[in-house]
């Protein structure tokens, strides 16, 4: 079977595309050649699809998070514990590794039973992300990485298959070093890492090194988790204008225990709890993947530069789930255990010409993803948690193409324009091996056209900038939520449609000298957004939504009041609705069920107000700083249709960082949740069984030591 599917709006969003691709190149070819003031600054800029501009000419929300801040005084476990930090962004921890973290970007991402969804992730220009959107935190190094710029609002939609925005990892060198780190903490967890950097006696070649290994017995039965990670980055520069840089990486997560979610009755009755089934079934989840990437960049004349790049990802999961032997009778089912294995690879180029008064940029990008998956029953006669018959065997591919054209134009010295657009196809293959009676070729085929655009404009003044922008983007669904039809039966969904978001935003931002500060307010309106429509024991089956609606502010504040004294505060409002009422059908038990979900119902996993606050205090001499952190969240629906919900909450921790003065001896301690409060970390969306809560860990302590010599 073949179908193509395209947007609802292409045709308006086609003639936007052209109008606005026209007129950003006839603005930039057209710009004056006189000197603008403040050009030779390099400080304080951002990059956006391999251009660097100065943030005060960027007319969007972006947050960046410097290195020192993702380190100091953190476990380096994941991105929960510094995106906190990025206004617009909410990280649930479900405290559950077999399902990674639950990243949202202005509410995208919510829906996401595992990994992170709607937000395109990289790290120094290797995509995090598949080409169906579908990407994971753990692979980003934050003990090796320089900063993370944080996109959102319609500017960042211009990295393709993402509603919500971009997280983008850059590795730096600070001159040759050796180091080592690591930790000791509650629930048996560890960590450990040790790294070098080193140099060419002329400083064309550096390269940098990094592993680690963490393991914790997790603060719930059955969540036991171990991880090892390598990364390494090398760099060619002959000369000042042109560079090489050659990524790797690797991570190897032996079989992590999935202890699930629990029920409102259970997690009353035992908020730090396991459902028996996760221990009867042995949930559990093992990742391998490795990925090699290379880039060329060369600045080869003023005001001309180019880049190329590849990369490749070779991803396996094996996945044990607890669905009960008689719901794997039907002949379609496709049993209880995934084992897929996934190749991809990429490549990217783009040149872009600056001038005096404004640049243009051109790019394009191919993708190719295989994926093999295997079904296979989670019981061999009485014994459950083990691998029995094959119920599912097929082959999925993915080809994408992506152009785009990214404009810049500076009528006068306060004003910035910047628009862009991209055009991307992608084309979705299945074919189906395994053919049974009750059980027919479930093949198919899907092609998707779409085009995201934007354009903003900003006015700096003075110590900082205002700006406004639109724009609409796109997010096809996943091979995993196109793996099984609303029923949670095997076979090619092929009735999910593409989600559609129309963006805009307004905000501002300063810098002064005792810190920074940053406001913005959006509103997003979507069509058919991709919702799970079932979730049991592990598994998802997708659904179109009806028209939905995301109406947000959001605000980031840090800096110092003494020179012994900072603190930083981020803070999110968000009223995300569905504005239009929509039905689709379920199967349980063998017997059909249309969910109804009312307009004005809340979307689920999403709350309406959270953030951060941290207040540090330091000796004169900068070698000690003790800090206190608060996180708070409103609680969030569980289901489309709002019946029930998390509780909000307030969590406390304190830090202490120390650094040896010549030595290059350094140490932290932590105690997180510091009043051992009981809440829910994160919800399960539209679990079907009602295991929608998964529970935060209690009081936990953390004790580091770590040495760095050179850098």
């Amino acid at each position: 079977m073949k179908v193509s599917r395209r947007g609802r709006r292409e045709p308006a969003a086609a003639r936007l595309a052209a109008a606005l691709a026209a007129l950003l190149i006839h603005g930039a070819a057209a710009a004056q050649s006189s000197p603008r003031v403040g050009d030779a600054t390099t400080l304080d800029t951002v990059e956006v699809l391999g251009a660097r501009h100065p943030l005060s000419d960027f007319p969007g929300s972006i947050s960046i998070i410097e290195g020192d801040t993702l380190r100091a005084g953190q476990r380096q476990v994941s991105l929960s514990e510094s995106l906190v930090r990025a206004p617009g962004i909410t990280v649930l921890d479900r405290q559950n590794y077999a399902q990674d973290l639950q990243v949202q970007s202005r509410g995208f991402g919510a829906r996401s039973t595992f990994g992170i969804r709607g937000i395109k992730l990289i790290v120094d220009g290797i995509p995090s992300s598949a080409l169906d959107g579908q990407g994971q935190a753990a692979s980003f190094p934050l003990s090796a990485l320089d900063r993370i710029q944080v996109l959102r609002g319609p500017l960042a939609l211009q990295y393709g298959n993402a509603a919500g925005g971009a997280i983008v990892g850059e590795t730096a060198f600070d001159g040759p070093s050796n180091e080592v780190e690591g930790w000791l903490g509650s629930d048996s967890s560890a960590r450990v890492s040790a790294g070098f950097e080193g140099a060419s006696a002329d400083d064309a070649w550096r390269w940098r090194a990094l592993g680690s290994w963490f393991t914790t017995d997790g603060d719930r039965p059955h969540s036991a988790a171990e991880r090892a990670q390598l990364d390494g980055v090398a760099q060619y520069a002959p000369n000042d204008h042109a560079r090489l840089r050659i990524v790797a990486g690797a991570l190897s997560q032996p079989y992590t225990d999935d202890p699930l979610g629990l029920t409102r009755e259970q997690w009353e009755r035992d908020p730090h709890g396991t459902d028996p089934v996760a221990e009867q079934f042995d949930t559990r989840k093992k990742i391998d993947n490795t990925q090699l990437g290379a880039r060329w960049e060369d600045a080869y004349a003023p005001g001309r530069e180019y880049w190329i790049g590849g990369y490749g990802v070779a991803r396996d999961v094996v996945q044990f789930l607890a669905i009960p032997p008689v719901a794997q009778r039907a002949p379609s089912s496709a049993g209880g255990v995934i084992d897929l294995g996934r190749r991809s690879s990429g490549v990217d180029a783009g040149h872009r010409w600056a001038f005096a008064r404004g640049a243009l940029t051109l790019g394009a990008e191919a993708g190719w993803l295989n994926e093999a998956r295997r079904g296979y029953e989670n019981f061999v006669g009485d014994e459950l948690g083990v691998r029995g018959r094959l119920r599912r065997d097929e082959d999925n591919r993915i080809r994408s193409t992506e152009a785009f054209v990214l404009g810049e134009v500076r009528p006068a010295q306060e004003w910035t324009v910047l628009g862009a657009v991209r055009r991307a196809k992608l084309r979705f293959e299945s074919d189906d091996h395994y053919i049974a009676p009750g059980n027919g070729d479930d093949s198919g085929s899907l092609e998707y056209g779409e085009t995201a655009a934007a354009l903003g404009v900003s006015r700096a003044f003075g110590s900082g900038e205002v700006f406004a922008s639109v724009g609409h983007g796109f997010e096809t669904p996943t091979v995993t939520e196109l793996a099984y039809r609303p029923d949670g039966s095997a076979g090619f969904n092929t009735q999910l449609e593409p989600a559609q978001f129309d963006t805009a935003e307004i905000g501002a931002r300063w810098r002064f000298a005792s810190g920074k500060a940053s406001v913005s307010a959006y509103r997003i309106d979507g069509e058919d957004e991709i919702v799970p429509a079932d979730n049991r024991g592990g598994r998802a089956s997708f659904a179109n939504a009806g028209r939905t609606r995301r109406e947000g502010i959001e605000a980031g504040f840090e800096g110092r009041f003494h020179p012994q004294w900072s603190y930083a505060l981020t803070a999110n409002w968000l009223r995300a609705r569905f504005t239009e009422r929509f039905t689709y059908t379920v199967l349980t038990s063998g017997v059909e069920r249309v969910q109804v979900v009312e307009a004005g119902n809340r979307i689920p996993g999403i709350p309406r107000a959270d953030g951060y606050a941290e207040l540090a205090w330091n000796t004169d001499d900068g070698r000690t700083v003790a800090a206190v952190e608060m996180r708070a969240s409103e609680g969030v629906p569980t289901d489309d249709r709002n019946t029930d919900a998390s509780d909000g909450y307030a969590t406390f921790a304190l830090r202490l960082q120390w650094r040896a003065a010549g030595s290059g001896w350094y140490g932290f301690a932590r105690v997180d949740n510091l009043f051992d409060r009981d809440y829910v970390g994160s919800v399960i969306v539209n679990e079907g069984n009602a295991r929608y809560f998964e529970p935060a860990s209690g009081r936990g302590f953390t004790l580091g030591l770590g040495w760095k010599a050179g850098g």
